[in-house]
Formats: C-alpha cells, sequence, structure tokens
C-alpha cells in the first residue's frame, strides 16, 4: 500500500511543526547543558556542585508546589476548547490560581529561612537566588502555549534566555567562590522567557485577557487536585530522593548521585519534545475519536519505547566513557551510579505513554493518582535503608525499583479497563 505522504504532512502538519519547535529547544539545551554541565562539574568540584544541587531540590518543592498539576491540565483544557472567550477564561483562572499558590509559596519561604537556617551554617543566599526559578515558572505560560500548539513561541523565548544564561555563567563563574552566580545564572531562564512571553500574549493574543473570579479560580484548583497529588508523589521518589540521600549523607554523595542523575536526564529528555507536543494533540483528539486516538497511541508507543531502550543501553555500555569525557577526574564513584540508572529512559518512557498519554486522556486521573500515591511510598520504604547500607547506589536502585513499579501497575489498570496497546 503506498503510503500518501503529502495527505500525511497535511494532516499532523501543526503536531510536526510543534514537535520540529519542541526539539529545536531541547536540541539547544543539549548543546548548552553539555557545554555548561562539564564546565561547572569541573570549576565548582563535587562538593559545592553538591551544594548546590541540593539547595535546588529544595527549591523544587515550591516549584511543584505553584505547578499544582497546570503543566498537565492547562494545555489539555486550553487544547480542547478553541472558542476565543472559554480559552481566555481557563488562562485567566490557571494564572491567578498560580498567583494565589505564589503567595502562599513565597510566605512558606520566607518562614522557614527564618526559623530554620538562620542560626545554622547553611549558606541562604544560596536559597533566595534560586528562588528566583519559582517565580519564573510561575510567569511562564508555556501550558498555554502548549495547548494553542504554538510551540515556536516557547522556542523564541527559551533560546533567548538559555543563551543569555550560559554567557552569564563563563564570564561570571570562575571558581566554585562563584557558587551563588552559578545558582543565580542556572534558575534565571524561566524568569526572563516568562517576561518575553508576556510581550507575546499582549501582542499577538489580548482577546485572553478577562477578570478573574475567585469562584472561576477556586473551581481551576479543584480540577487539577488529583494531578496535583500525583504530581507531588512523584517529586517524592524523584527530587526527595536527592534531598533525603543529602540528610542521610553528606553534599559529596549528592554531588556524584547528581552529576549521573543529569547525565540520564539530560539524555532522557531528548525525547520530551514528542511527548510534549503530542499531549494536546492526543487529548483534543481523543474529545472527537477515541478509537483513532488509541491508534495514534499505539503507534506512539512502539516508536517512543524503542528509541529510549536504544539510549538506555548505550547508557549502561558506554558508562565509564561518559563520565570520562562529560564530569572528568574525580567523579569515578558516579560511574556505578549511571549504569544503574540507565534503565531510566526505557521504563519512563513505557510509563509516560501508558500514564499521561493514555490514562489522562481517558479521564483516569484518580487511577493514576493511586498508582503514582502508591509508587512514593513504595520508593520511601525501600529508600531509606538502600541509602543507609549503599548510600548514593541505594538511592539509584530505589528510583529504577519504584519506576518499574510505576509501570506495571499503569499496564495492570489499563488491561483491567479494557484499554489495551
Amino acid at each position: 500500500m503506498k503510503c500518501n505522504w503529502r495527505f500525511l504532512f497535511t494532516k499532523y502538519h501543526l503536531l510536526l511543526e510543534n514537535i520540529f519547535s519542541l526539539m529545536t529547544i531541547k536540541g539547544l539545551e543539549y548543546i548548552l547543558q553539555f557545554i555548561t554541565f562539564p564546565y561547572l562539574v569541573r570549576v565548582l568540584g563535587v562538593t559545592t556542585f553538591g551544594s548546590i544541587v541540593f539547595a535546588q531540590s529544595l527549591i523544587q518543592y515550591f516549584t511543584l508546589f505553584t505547578d499544582y498539576g497546570f503543566n498537565l491540565t492547562g494545555p489539555k483544557d486550553i487544547a480542547k476548547h478553541d472558542n476565543v472567550k472559554e480559552r481566555g477564561t481557563y488562562f485567566t483562572n490557571i494564572f491567578w490560581a498560580k498567583m494565589f499558590l505564589l503567595g502562599i509559596s513565597t510566605l512558606c519561604f520566607v518562614i522557614i529561612c527564618w526559623i530554620f537556617f538562620q542560626y545554622s551554617s547553611y549558606d541562604v543566599s544560596l536559597l533566595i537566588v534560586l528562588y528566583v526559578t519559582v517565580i519564573g515558572n510561575v510567569i511562564f505560560p508555556i501550558w498555554f502555549f502548549q495547548g494553542i500548539q504554538q510551540m515556536q513561541y516557547i522556542t523564541i523565548v527559551n533560546v533567548i534566555a538559555r543563551f543569555g544564561s550560559v554567557v552569564g555563567i563563563f564570564l561570571l563563574v570562575q571558581s566554585s567562590d562563584d557558587y551563588l552566580w552559578a545558582g543565580f545564572l542556572q534558575s534565571v531562564p524561566p524568569f526572563i522567557a516568562g517576561m518575553i512571553s508576556w510581550y507575546i500574549l499582549k501582542k499577538n493574543y489580548p482577546e485572553i485577557w478577562c477578570w478573574p473570579s475567585w469562584k472561576g479560580i477556586y473551581k481551576t484548583l479543584q480540577d487539577a487536585r488529583d494531578i496535583f497529588v500525583s504530581t507531588v508523589a512523584i517529586n517524592i521518589y524523584t527530587v526527595s530522593n536527592t534531598v533525603i540521600l543529602g540528610f542521610m549523607t553528606n553534599v559529596t554523595v549528592v554531588g556524584y548521585f547528581s552529576a549521573a542523575y543529569k547525565i540520564v536526564n539530560c539524555v532522557q529528555q531528548g525525547m520530551a519534545p514528542i511527548t510534549q507536543a503530542v499531549y494536546p494533540h492526543i487529548s483534543k483528539t481523543m474529545s472527537q475519536d477515541k478509537k483513532r486516538a488509541l491508534q495514534f497511541i499505539r503507534r506512539l508507543f512502539y516508536l517512543f519505547s524503542g528509541g529510549n531502550l536504544v539510549i538506555s543501553v548505550i547508557l549502561f555500555f558506554f558508562a565509564k566513557v561518559i563520565v570520562h569525557i562529560l564530569l572528568g577526574n574525580g567523579y569515578e564513584e558516579s560511574v556505578i551510579m549511571l549504569r544503574i540508572l540507565a534503565v531510566l529512559p526505557f521504563v519512563i518512557s513505557v510509563s509516560n505513554i501508558l500514564g499521561i498519554q493514555t490514562m489522562l486522556p481517558f479521564g483516569l486521573h484518580r487511577e493514576f493518582s493511586k498508582i503514582i500515591t502508591m509508587s512514593a511510598i513504595v520508593n520511601i520504604v525501600i529508600g531509606f535503608p538502600m541509602i543507609y547500607f549503599f548510600s548514593g547506589n541505594g538511592t539509584c536502585i530505589s528510583m529504577v525499583v519504584t519506576e518499574c513499579f510505576v509501570t506495571i501497575a499503569m499496564g495492570v489498570e489499563l488491561k483491567k479497563k479494557q484499554i489495551l496497546l
């Protein structure tokens, strides 16, 4: 059967354009990260690098709270409504809900810094400069651009913001004494991107502006609650692993672990443009034709999981070479950690298709939330003893076991609901 490439391109031109735009962002991020990441781990040293990552993990809790699951519900809600008035209502309610959460978050941040850190030896100034990330993520409405499937705007603002960050790192970070600049320059890109995006919104989408209502904001928070709970649970076995490791060991061990996990995460994010672009597409297709949406998900499953399987194999067998090239001398302990974590790109790619791309568009929010919550419990149960006995390697093992549990549980749930890929 002859394939009509012109028909396929016409049918999926917007999806392909969005994937290309997001791949451009990720391609740029790869280049910039593979330039700055090796530079920072060498200039800062493993201990200072570990301190920054530990502080970033603490700040991630505030980012998580202010996101409140809107990074998933936002694009879905925006994509399902082409009506200008409805789209503006959703935009306004989500943005002001995030601003409300930012106010609560900032108040808690100030109290925590005042009570818990004023008499400790920990440098609170590092936390303060890193808090710019939280503000940036609130004012940068990436979820809106994803929802209207206009990713080129995200591409433009990210290019500008991240390029400025890299230039600043090479100019201002010359030794471990410049750790505050290192933290700030890594945190500021979302803030810069957010400021630029508001200019784009005002110029190109003036119709989305409308007055918020407390009733609308409250309903928006209620609708995203299940996703928020599952997102919190996800971060318990991702972000919290770094925090727990830091409290149970020291920032040097955190440095070794974070360096290995950073490599895995950077490589894994190569497939992120696809998942970010197809999610609103699947959500919109699902509202029109569930059978066609399921067929699309099935094709995506084989493509996505196959690509990540290749990545996992490469990471495992070439871990020593990769660590030597990217991290240099002094990070030998990261090699075994990288080999343990190498399975994650494949396992997470499968769980992403089963969970975010299938369960959520099918409306299985509560089931998704329950699985993630159970996974967080599994991670805590095995995490503490693993870290106690195996230090950083234990954290890696607990992460792999938890992600495998997530994937299996999602597969079982979809089979139970007779939603088979």
